[in-house]
């Protein structure tokens, strides 16, 4: 993710996809631990990115 453009919903889709796969039902807290770490190193919109993910994840956890 270049964090110097806007995401696309799309990209944050299939970013949850991909740490479902690695991290099963850690993805969440991968997510938001990866927008914890962008924000503390003053990457604002990678950090919007995660949390964005995260917000994907949990929307297919509530589909379920």
């Amino acid at each position: 993710m270049d964090s110097k453009r806007p995401f696309e919903i799309a990209e944050c889709r299939q970013a949850a996809k991909g740490l479902k796969s690695s991290w099963q039902d850690m993805a969440g807290s991968e997510a938001l631990i990866r927008a914890l770490v962008a924000e503390r190193n003053g990457d604002t919109p990678l950090a919007l990115f995660w949390t964005e993910v995260h917000r994907a994840l949990c929307q297919e956890n509530n589909a379920l």
